[in-house]
């Protein structure tokens, strides 16, 4: 039946790949100028998962038949659903037949990652395209070489990747697991150099990352510990909001006072900026009103300053801001 649940999941997916066909076309003006924001970043990441990647999906059902046919079987019966794609085929075929067969859906999507990586590389579009084409290569490589193998062997569905690697095919097997790993760990050095990441930054525009996650959380977690140490016992309640992004780490202490809104915010750059610094600014905002509000920048920092300094500035920094009617140009001492 159509109208059981993968069939009305799959047609909220063909409405969406619509709906995403639709918003490119109307925007591609925007799209595809020479900035990219990050609302032309969103739109493409949703053209990649509603568009690009079921069409791959197809491609790799279409190199099983091909397969199948050079092998002298015959195609019986073909699917797609969601993100999932099946032939049925039925013919005389030796164990390296099988082999082959099933490797021939997962190598279409090797293929398509690394000519999208190549064209972007290579032969460089506008921003929109070069960013398009990276991110269809890591979603093509990851569900090829990581995701689905996993789901294949942890989940039990004796698909493509328990017949490329069976130990009926030893041969076959060894050769492909070479491959399957030299790309991987290709694909991983290659990343991490400053090659790519100099690449990548010009072909769309973007900044990667240059530090892990794990380290922004880690400076956001001195920042957190510092204004909170600040702010312990303190003679107003403060509340802490903090935030680890690619540019940088921030803490915002907020509090009321005198009939203002007071805040400092404390903003510390990666430890991988040559000019690595933190600053703290002051913001302010009567309560009547149509008041204006008042910001300005109180300090800077060169350098990762200690847990202890830090947390002095940022000490120095609340007194000054809870006294600051907005008209002072003092700075904190």
């Amino acid at each position: 039946m159509f109208f059981d649940s993968t069939g009305i999941i799959s047609l909220f997916l063909v409405i969406a790949a619509g709906a995403t066909v639709w918003d490119v076309a109307k925007g591609r003006h925007e799209l595809f100028d020479q900035r990219l924001t990050a609302d032309d970043r969103n739109r493409l990441l949703r053209l990649v998962i509603f568009v690009l990647l079921p069409l791959s999906i197809v491609l790799h059902e279409a190199g099983h038949a091909v397969a199948v046919k050079a092998f002298g079987g015959e195609v019986v019966g073909f699917g797609f659903f969601l993100y999932y794609g099946y032939v049925e085929h039925r013919g005389f075929y030796t164990p390296l037949d099988v082999a082959i067969i099933s490797f021939a859906g997962p190598i279409v999507n090797v293929v398509l990652g690394l000519g999208a990586f190549a064209i972007a590389w290579f032969t460089p579009r506008r921003a929109a395209v070069n960013y398009l084409l990276f991110v269809f290569c890591a979603f093509e490589l990851f569900n090829a070489l990581v995701f689905y193998p996993l789901f294949d062997f942890g989940g039990g569905i004796a698909g493509d990747f328990s017949s490329i690697y069976s130990s009926n095919t030893p041969v076959f097997s060894a050769v492909v697991g070479i491959g399957h790993v030299a790309i991987l760990a290709g694909a991983a050095i290659f990343w991490r150099t400053p090659r790519y990441r100099k690449g990548y930054e010009e072909r769309t525009g973007q900044r990667r990352p240059r530090v892990s996650g794990a380290e922004r959380w880690q400076m956001a977690d001195v920042l957190a510990h510092a204004s909170t140490e600040a702010s312990t016992d303190w003679k107003h309640e403060i509340a802490l909001s903090g935030d680890a992004q690619s540019g940088g780490t921030q803490m915002v202490l907020r509090w009321q006072s005198g009939g203002f809104q007071r805040a400092l915010l404390v903003h510390s750059t990666h430890s991988d900026d040559p000019k690595q610094h933190v600053e703290l600014h002051a913001a302010i905002h009567p309560n009547e009103d149509g008041a204006p509000p008042y910001q300005r920048p109180l300090m800077r920092v060169d350098g990762q300053p200690q847990l202890d300094e830090l947390t002095l500035y940022i000490r120095r920094s609340l007194d000054f801001i809870d006294t600051w009617d907005g008209a002072s140009v003092i700075s904190p001492s």
